[in-house]
């Protein structure tokens, strides 16, 4: 079930070692507040085919699409600390609809360090829920979130990211993603 997982862990690591380094003269209370955002990306699912009556494993992509909410505070001048929570909607399907994503929640904590005056990199760590319809059943999974990304500022209010998330289900299920998306924080 975790032979999937230690590239995203690698990742995951790399991106915490980064942010284990200070920012010189790099001010985190930038990116601390309440924060709404919408997203756009790939959504990729892998599962294992014994779900709908065959053998082995296999994965289908197409866009995915949410939205979050999150608020992060300053915890020192080279260190952010939130929490989010977001949906995600997809319309990732297989074997014409035998088996159909239809949406996933979350709820993740995250951890980050400015890189640049207008740049934050981060890492996140959370639950999440996806639910599937695997022929004419539809079936609620929980699974561990992992991810990384980069929030640049346009504006004192409005900012662009991409994140990378890698979601690891029961079952046979793991789902990947890359997000682009824009915000405001308050």
């Amino acid at each position: 079930m975790y032979q999937y997982l230690s590239a995203p862990v690698a990742g995951f690591a790399l991106l915490a070692a980064l942010a284990a380094t200070p920012a010189a003269a790099q001010d985190a209370a930038a990116f601390q507040g309440p924060r709404v955002e919408a997203t756009v990306g790939l959504d990729q699912l892998r599962f294992d085919l014994s779900n709908i009556g065959g053998t082995g494993r296999d994965k289908a992509s197409d866009v995915g699409y949410g939205f979050a909410l999150g608020y992060d505070k300053a915890v020192s001048p080279s260190m952010v600390i939130g929490a989010e929570a977001g949906m995600n909607f997809s319309d990732v399907s297989y074997a014409d609809d035998a088996l159909r994503s239809r949406r996933e929640f979350d709820f993740s904590g995250r951890i980050g360090t400015p890189v640049t005056h207008n740049a934050l990199l981060y890492g996140k760590v959370g639950y999440s829920n996806l639910q599937v319809r695997e022929l004419d059943q539809v079936r609620d999974l929980d699974g561990l979130l992992l991810g990384a990304g980069a929030e640049v500022k346009v504006s004192p209010a409005a900012y662009l990211k991409s994140e990378y998330r890698y979601v690891t289900y029961g079952n046979g299920y793991s789902t990947n993603g890359i997000l682009t998306g824009v915000g405001l924080r308050f």
